[in-house]
């Protein structure tokens, strides 16, 4: 009977110290859950305190020190970029300065030289004339080679024109130096004449005539241009050398060779416009050859420099569309005041516009090369049609003998 009656009751203890725990622990999260809603109100008090008793002013001091940080680490990036942008754009100038051209190739470089070989072929006899040449090559030779350059002769004394010297060949030594040769006609000249023989008694009483003698060399002088100095020299003494020159033949070809030819009927339109067109550009003047030229560079024409007197071998091609041509003539003009005939080419562009013939260009490679590109271009698409129609053509032969093939397999 205990037994039973005890059962009961430990279950209603052990149930009451559960419910127990359980309200315990709800407790316990409501309290916190109390703090935690009081501490949230205790920061926001405290906010409102630190907004009120803030100085007036805080916000724009707080943004302008943002904005100060902010324009610091912009002026620090601007700083960064410049440094690699000028490493690299040194880099570049290094490359530039490397692939720089040879400034003793240049037209000044030439001139330059061509002055030193008329200082150095002409001299007079004497101590006094030695000085002064000297004088005259220190501005082309360093100090070392002046006294070699500075020969001379005590019999011979040497002259030469400045239409003497011919240019024939430049040569790249590269670091500023080049090789500049020169076909020179150099005159020499012996005052006291030949010499006399023993016991020539008949040239004894004749005058002295002085003796002359006119020869072609080919000389080399090597120049070097100073950057530092801004300036050439004649760094080594210039070297005796020889040019097999010879015949030029029939070779080269004319800037038309290639281009499609015209004889048709209008050849003889042509022919007619070419002659009125070569007196008005020997006679008139620009108002007027702006109505039959194009050509921008050619509205002055010859301005009665030359006179027309005929045309010779003409040759018709045709241009870039339609209703332009090209055509190539030997041009006779003389000159006014002597008549004297020289013959000319001309390569002349015409474009027909409402029945009549304008020039569009005289003398206009740029014109020719692209019409040469255009008809390689022209001809290669042939060719890959041609190519693609034997292709498709052997394609279709194989399957019809396949085709054969199969049906007598079925027979």
């Amino acid at each position: 009977m205990n037994k039973k009656e005890g059962g009961p009751q430990n279950l209603r203890k052990k149930l009451g110290k559960s419910n127990d725990k359980k309200d315990g622990i709800v407790k316990k999260s409501m309290d916190v859950l109390k703090k935690s809603s009081e501490n949230e109100k205790r920061k926001k008090d405290m906010r409102k305190l630190e907004k009120k008793s803030r100085p007036k002013g805080y916000r724009a001091k707080k943004l302008g020190a943002i904005t100060f940080w902010m324009l610091f680490l912009f002026m620090l990036l601007i700083v960064f970029v410049n440094i690699f942008s000028s490493s690299g754009s040194s880099n570049a100038s290094d490359k530039a300065d490397n692939l720089q051209v040879n400034k003793a190739l240049a037209a000044e470089g030439v001139e330059f030289s061509k002055g030193f070989v008329a200082e150095y072929f002409t001299w007079n006899l004497g101590n006094e004339d030695r000085e002064h040449r000297k004088e005259k090559l220190s501005y082309y030779l360093p100090e070392k080679l002046n006294d070699l350059a500075v020969t001379g002769d005590k019999k011979w004394s040497s002259t030469i024109a400045w239409e003497n010297i011919l240019l024939k060949e430049v040569e790249d030594l590269g670091d500023n130096r080049a090789r500049i040769i020169f076909q020179v006609k150099i005159s020499f000249e012996n005052p006291n004449g030949q010499e006399k023989k023993e016991n020539d008694k008949a040239t004894e009483k004749e005058p002295v005539v002085p003796e002359k003698i006119e020869t072609v060399k080919y000389i080399s002088v090597p120049i070097f241009y100073d950057d530092e100095a801004n300036r050439f020299a004649v760094f080594e003494l210039p070297s005796f050398t020889y040019l097999d020159e010879q015949k030029i033949g029939k070779s080269i070809e004319f800037e038309t060779e290639g281009l499609k030819p015209i004889k048709d009927g209008s050849t003889q339109n042509v022919r007619a416009f070419m002659e009125t067109f070569f007196e008005a550009y020997t006679n008139d003047a620009k108002d007027k050859l702006t109505y039959i030229i194009e050509d921008p560079k050619h509205q002055n024409g010859l301005n009665k420099t030359m006179d027309f007197v005929s045309l010779k071998n003409i040759e018709i091609f045709e241009g870039k569309k339609e209703n332009e041509k090209i055509v190539r003539t030997e041009v006779v003009l003389a000159e006014p005041k002597t008549g004297i005939e020289f013959t000319s080419t001309y390569i002349l562009v015409l474009t027909e516009k409402e029945m009549r013939y304008t020039v569009l260009f005289i003398n206009n490679k740029q014109y020719i090369d692209e019409l040469k590109d255009k008809k390689k271009v022209d001809e290669e698409k042939e060719l890959d049609k041609e190519g693609k129609k034997d292709n498709q053509e052997q394609d279709s032969k194989g399957e019809t003998n396949q085709s054969d093939g199969k049906g007598t397999g079925n027979e």
